[in-house]
């Protein structure tokens, strides 16, 4: 992911922000709007001291992490949760790294209307 898109993200030094339309990575854009229900991010502009390793990725930086949460009527739960790290590439400081989807004890969940209240929201939602 070029780091360009996740730079307003890194400056709000890991308050976790809502991303919505153009805020969106390029990744994720082709996601359809009935499956995602909300994406939570949050990142650091700070030198990221945290190494990070994975089956994916070799070596890197964690500089931050995204919440996608998606829409699961075929679950027994009306939603499911993964997480992304977003880590620090080590030859390129153009682009970041993005490792997922991580389930952890959150994937299954009954509601993301209170992890999304009183978030500040980035970018500009879709016109229906």
């Amino acid at each position: 992911m070029p780091i360009e898109e996740f730079k307003a993200i890194m400056e709000c030094n890991w308050t976790p922000v809502r991303l919505v339309g153009d805020a969106l990575p390029t990744w994720m854009k082709n996601i359809p709007e009935s499956v995602l229900a909300g994406t939570l991010a949050s990142g650091t502009c700070s030198f990221p001291t945290k190494p990070y390793k994975s089956n994916q990725i070799s070596s890197g930086k964690l500089i931050g992490g995204m919440d996608i949460y998606r829409n699961a009527p075929d679950d027994p739960v009306p939603f499911n949760k993964d997480w992304y790290a977003i880590v620090t590439h080590p030859e390129d400081s153009t682009v970041l790294l993005v490792d997922g989807p991580h389930k952890d004890a959150e994937h299954w969940l009954e509601s993301i209307s209170e992890r999304c209240e009183g978030l500040k929201i980035l970018g500009v939602p879709k016109k229906k």
